[in-house]
């Protein structure tokens, strides 16, 4: 589903990402875990061109694309091979929760405003919120903000969901909710990567897991792999801080 082949992004003398290689699998649930710093994010963002990697090759479904040169349109294929669910959700503020999920249709792939309206509300009701179809962003709390973020994903049928930090701006009582939406979407085997801070969903929801430091992929594995039996100290070191309780850290 998803081939990367050494990708490498700099800004100014700063090397954020130093020659990444990736494959996901179709159906698969990868999450990437690592401080930060580390080039989560922005490989994230190299996947869908918010941010343009200076070298390397990135395949998506039909879509392929050499960073060093392309053309807009083997740019906009790879665009929609991908959703994006952002940290702060960014939402349409004018917009209801419906017409935040039914623009892309309309807009993007030209489906009438009936047939939106019916994609819309078959997600809202995935994601639990089918009586917030005429709410306001501005109404709702930061998990169903999220949550229509999610839902705004799902709508447009992607190859992949990159869902970057999704519950770290979200207060402690507001995560559980959009992580069982998360969770839910994975068990339909929806192909997704994960860039998040939590540790005990990566290990039940991921079929696979990449620690990062300092722009490098250090160590992949399954779940059990990395957080049981880590091979590599750095990685160990990780684990090991963010289990510790957060007044001895």
């Amino acid at each position: 589903m998803i081939t990367v082949k050494n990708i490498r992004k700099a800004f100014k003398d700063l090397v954020v990402l130093d020659g990444i290689d990736l494959e996901v699998k179709r159906g698969e649930v990868v999450a990437i875990i690592g401080p930060s710093g580390s080039g989560k994010s922005t490989l994230l963002r190299c996947l869908n061109l918010l941010e343009r990697p200076d070298q390397g090759l990135i395949e998506i479904g039909e879509a392929k694309l050499n960073a060093e040169k392309f053309t807009r349109k083997e740019a906009h294929r790879l665009r929609q091979q991908t959703a994006m669910v952002f940290q702060n959700y960014n939402l349409f503020k004018n917009k209801t929760a419906l017409q935040n999920i039914t623009e892309a249709l309309i807009v993007a792939q030209h489906k009438s405003r009936d047939e939106a309206k019916r994609i819309g509300m078959d997600i809202l009701k995935q994601v639990g919120l089918e009586h917030k179809a005429d709410s306001y962003p501005i109404t709702m709390s930061g998990g169903q903000q999220q949550r229509i973020g999610i839902a705004r994903a799902l709508a447009v049928n992607p190859h992949a969901i990159l869902l970057d930090e999704p519950t770290s701006a979200l207060d402690p009582e507001l995560v559980t909710g959009v992580l069982q939406v998360i969770k839910s979407i994975a068990e339909k085997q929806t192909t997704m990567i994960i860039v998040t801070h939590e540790m005990a969903f990566a290990k039940e929801v991921a079929d696979k897991v990449i620690f990062m430091a300092d722009g490098h992929i250090v160590e992949q594995g399954t779940p059990e792999e990395l957080f049981d039996h880590p091979k590599n100290e750095r990685t160990k070191r990780f684990i090991k801080q963010v289990g510790e309780p957060a007044e001895l850290i």
